[in-house]
């Protein structure tokens, strides 16, 4: 009972600290690929946010710097969905922008397990507007 005891106290560490890890409160993005998350997305029905941006996109940087670290921001993506973040420019983004005809940054994706898109937004949104069009896009 006691090695029952401690091994479930150091996997509950281990869980907490993996996931809060680099994160102060904000949204934490998924580092699997988009096709590994849509398995564990399929598995949950939990639908997927993806930010669609480059490294060069001032938009995308500033969103990366002010909205995605909120604490309430990160705790309703968090709670509601699975996050991914992916650069356009690189192997999966440009396969990715292909199938979901993303040309501008940031563009904004909220998707069904299945890869249909519930959802899409251009542009840079503050912490109200992208909890606005979260919240639109789970109904």
């Amino acid at each position: 009972m006691r090695i029952f005891t401690v091994l479930l106290l150091s996997a509950t560490w281990f869980l907490s600290s993996s996931f809060s890890s680099g994160n102060t409160g904000g949204i934490s993005f998924q580092k699997d690929s988009y096709s590994e998350v849509k398995k564990l997305a399929k598995a949950t029905n939990k639908i997927i946010f993806i930010d669609a941006y480059t490294v060069w996109c001032g938009p995308c940087k500033k969103m990366a710097a002010n909205v995605f670290t909120d604490k309430e921001v990160g705790t309703f993506f968090n709670t509601n969905f699975y996050n991914v973040k992916m650069d356009m420019e690189k192997a999966e983004g440009m396969l990715f922008a292909r199938r979901y005809n993303v040309n501008f940054y940031p563009t904004l994706l909220f998707v069904r397990p299945d890869g249909s898109v519930i959802k899409k937004e251009v542009g840079y949104k503050n912490k109200t507007q992208l909890l606005r069009i979260a919240r639109a896009a789970l109904n």
